[in-house]
């Protein structure tokens, strides 16, 4: 994506479609105020930034901490229903919870991903076991590159919005991060985006959530551009032009802007973007264990972003994804301290 001889051209881009993206954040007619970036609250009680609500009825668990222990007791101990949207699914525990809850009687469904960008992962098994236990079990839609998104609704009262699979390596060998979510809002959106994607037809979204491919390129990028004094970011893939553009304009503007990115190889895009933030006073450190799997977002360190979105223009504008940002102070802090440590020991880039 970025030859030498294109960078200055896919930088001026970027910068032009966040002078768009900054318009929009002031512009009266329905468009959020500067009074909603610093963060009016809204009727529901939660805040409003950068055109995207910010949850404020959140619980943030980081990985690795319980081995994902608490997400097998949630499903567990579901009352009425669990409807789960999950780009792989191997755990053992997670599954026969899963399957415990149907023998229940309850309302359960599952939506996996079929395809994947390497051959050695699948879950053509998972799908088979949950099917054969009478699991009202789905593939996801093919509309979607992937159906990335790792999200797990309780009851119809919690949506669990993840950066973790629900492998039994993904808890305990990663660095993840899950967002209990309780606000009606935020559970009512998630809700609705579950059943439309079960039934395979499309949704009506207009927030409060972060959806790809629907709001979520411009929405993280936004929320990037609201900084004022520091942007921590932690990632697996980091690559997106209106991502890197708005991390680039934050570290010319004197903001701290720190990155964590996996020791993984990286595409020759990510090479290249790196490169290109190196020069514009951006941090970059890559960190090899825990392996960087978490996708999160501290900014100014009073809002977070925690999603399932990689930051590339794949994850944002062509997959199934969801995310949310959120503002709870102890929940936020959970967040920036994880990215603190994991820059804190990782390697200069």
């Amino acid at each position: 994506m970025y030859p030498k001889k294109l960078r200055w051209f896919v930088f001026s881009f970027a910068l032009l479609a966040l002078d768009s993206c900054d318009s929009a954040l002031t512009m009266s007619d329905g468009g959020p105020s500067s009074a909603d970036l610093a963060g009016d609250s809204n009727q529901d009680g939660s805040m409003a930034a950068t055109g995207v609500v910010v949850a404020s009825n959140v619980q943030i668990i980081v990985e690795p901490s319980d081995g994902g222990q608490a997400l097998v007791t949630a499903i567990q101990n579901a009352t009425t229903s669990v409807h789960m949207t999950m780009y792989l699914l191997s755990n053992t525990d997670v599954i026969n919870a899963i399957i415990a809850q149907k023998n229940a009687g309850h309302d359960v469904k599952v939506i996996l991903n079929k395809t994947f960008p390497d051959a050695g992962s699948s879950n053509t098994s998972s799908y088979n076991t949950l099917k054969n236990a009478g699991v009202n079990v789905v593939w996801a839609s093919a509309k979607y590159t992937y159906t990335h998104e790792k999200c797990v609704i309780l009851d119809g009262a919690q949506a669990w919005i993840m950066t973790m699979n629900a492998t039994k390596s993904s808890p305990t060998d990663n660095r993840e991060y899950l967002a209990i979510d309780s606000g009606v809002a935020d559970v009512a959106e998630a809700e609705a985006v579950f059943q439309a994607d079960f039934a395979a037809k499309d949704v009506s979204f207009a927030g409060p959530l972060i959806l790809s491919p629907v709001n979520a390129r411009d929405s993280i990028s936004a929320f990037i551009a609201s900084a004022t004094t520091s942007v921590d970011l932690e990632v697996e893939s980091l690559s997106d032009y209106q991502v890197v553009g708005a991390l680039t304009m934050k570290g010319d503007a004197g903001a701290q802007v720190r990155v964590v990115l996996s020791d993984a190889s990286a595409s020759n895009d990510q090479t290249q973007s790196v490169a290109l933030l190196k020069q514009h006073h951006v941090l970059i450190k890559q960190l090899s264990k825990p392996y960087v799997h978490g996708k999160a977002i501290v900014v100014d360190g009073k809002t977070a972003f925690i999603g399932s979105q990689n930051f590339t223009t794949n994850s944002l504008i062509n997959n199934r994804e969801l995310g949310l940002l959120f503002s709870p102070a102890s929940e936020v802090k959970k967040v920036a301290d994880s990215i603190a440590a994991d820059f804190a020991a990782g390697t200069v880039l």
